[in-house]
């Protein structure tokens, strides 16, 4: 494994003092490059619907009602805050958390109600919520990737180098229709007079209000004891990456913690055994270490302490990505991946789900 380093995010000091002499033409030319790539990317129709449509709504990943609970006069702060990166705001406002364009605003007003109602709370989900957020998701990572793809078309073209780029555009594709495959889904169950579309493996009602708001579907390398999930260096076309799709909602009063995945889905049944083997505080702890080693999509109570943010470890965990860099060709990327996602290093970095961390009711 000495051969293989995955990538982290974020800026060395060298690369800092760089973009601080050129600060003002990089972000000029990043922030075009975006903005093309983002016209590039949109939508003729409502990705649900189909209708067509000029003006998308900007729909949230996570529920605004639930954003609302850990903000500070509208604001609150993300994984920015961890990870230093140019040109990224260190809050966010309701308005900005977690959005996407690529659905109309009928569907999005009907279409999630079932899951957006805080009173569904006081009890286990039913399979359509499920549907619901799980469409939610893809929805989220299909937007996020047809932005991707036309970004990295775009910055091959700018920088004169598109061979470098190609292989970031061809791995954002598969995952699109992967996304989409899984979107068709979950659209599917939503309507469907079965409820038996979707296992929930975990669900959690916690007595006080976590500091944390979380929505996502991600893509376990491996389980609780080092045996894999998924290979996400298999270059076969025919091999799809399965996800899980965790939630933490910080309600008014109480917090919910869940994790679902498609019924049947085989591949997580060993980590669910190990899981469930766990007592709550360990269950807590390995679901709050998945959301900062394996995504950026998390949002905080801005009167979070400072030095809690300040966590090196914390800051360390928040850097990874599954990029990796081998020196040696016949390197094993793959155990590497494993090592470095290990989910037995969960004590490492502070439990935002602990109630050690509540939001303190005003």
């Amino acid at each position: 494994m000495e051969d293989v380093s995955l990538l982290k995010l974020g800026l060395t000091e060298e690369e800092k003092k760089n973009y601080d002499k050129k600060k003002i033409e990089f972000n000029k030319r990043v922030g075009n490059l975006q903005k093309v790539s983002r016209a590039e990317a949109k939508n003729a129709q409502c990705f649900i619907c189909g209708k067509e449509c000029s003006s998308f709504c900007n729909s949230h990943s996570v529920p605004q009602f639930l954003l609302e609970n850990i903000s500070v006069a509208g604001k609150f702060y993300h994984s920015g805050n961890l990870v230093d990166m140019p040109m990224v705001d260190k809050d966010k406002g309701l308005n900005e958390a977690g959005t996407f364009k690529i659905i109309c605003r009928d569907c999005d007003s009907s279409v999630f109600s079932d899951y957006e109602n805080p009173e569904a709370y006081y009890q286990k989900p039913t399979d359509k919520m499920l549907a619901q957020i799980a469409m939610k998701n893809n929805l989220k990572s299909i937007s996020k990737r047809q932005f991707e793809i036309n970004l990295y078309k775009n910055m091959g073209k700018e920088f004169g180098n598109p061979d470098m780029m190609s292989g970031m555009e061809s791995i954002s594709s598969t995952d699109l229709k992967e996304y989409i495959d899984e979107f068709k889904y979950a659209k599917k169950a939503c309507n469907s007079k079965w409820e038996d579309n979707y296992y929930l493996s975990y669900f959690e009602s916690l007595p006080y209000v976590v500091p944390i708001a979380f929505q996502n579907n991600i893509a376990l390398v491996s389980d609780l004891e080092g045996g894999t999930i998924n290979d996400i260096y298999n270059p076969s076309s025919d091999y799809v990456i399965k996800s899980i799709h965790l939630c933490v909602f910080p309600l008014k009063n109480h917090s919910v913690v869940m994790m679902f995945c498609k019924n049947g889905e085989n591949r997580y049944s060993k980590f669910f055994k190990q899981f469930r083997k766990l007592s709550t505080e360990e269950k807590l702890k390995v679901i709050n270490y998945i959301i900062f080693i394996y995504s950026e999509d998390y949002y905080f109570y801005k009167g979070i302490d400072q030095e809690i943010l300040g966590n090196e470890n914390l800051k360390d965990v928040a850097k990874t990505t599954p990029l990796s860099f081998a020196t040696n060709p016949d390197a094993d990327s793959l155990a590497a991946a494993k090592d470095t996602y290990d989910l037995n290093k969960r004590d490492s970095i502070p439990n935002f789900l602990s109630e050690t961390y509540q939001v303190e009711q005003s």
